[in-house]
């Protein structure tokens, strides 16, 4: 599973399981920093292994660059990012699953 920078990622299991972070580093094939402007902050991000995380098709392309120029971001830009990313998916699964 290759992640990217700026990709939306889920916790699959432990205290912060089903939490919504974006992937902000990659340190080597199996270990991404990730952060979510809430609990963990882009000051202190967490340390993942990506076994341990489940990924989704969303990127955040302004968050990517960003981090990739070494600009300065804000912990409520990645929390409305994921959540602007979040109600995006959500409104393909409901559009999906044909309940509407």
């Amino acid at each position: 599973m290759g992640l990217e920078i700026g990709q939306l990622v889920s916790s699959k299991a432990g205290r912060d399981a089903g939490r919504k972070y974006l992937v902000i580093a990659k340190l080597d094939d199996r270990y991404v920093l990730v952060a979510d402007g809430v609990t963990r902050k882009i000051v202190q991000p967490k340390k993942k292994n990506i076994r341990h995380l489940v990924a989704h098709r969303q990127i955040a392309t302004e968050i990517a660059q960003a981090l990739q120029q070494n600009e300065k971001l804000t912990n409520q830009q990645l929390k409305s990012t994921i959540e602007l990313l979040t109600d995006t998916v959500e409104e393909r699964e409901e559009v999906s699953s044909g309940n509407g």
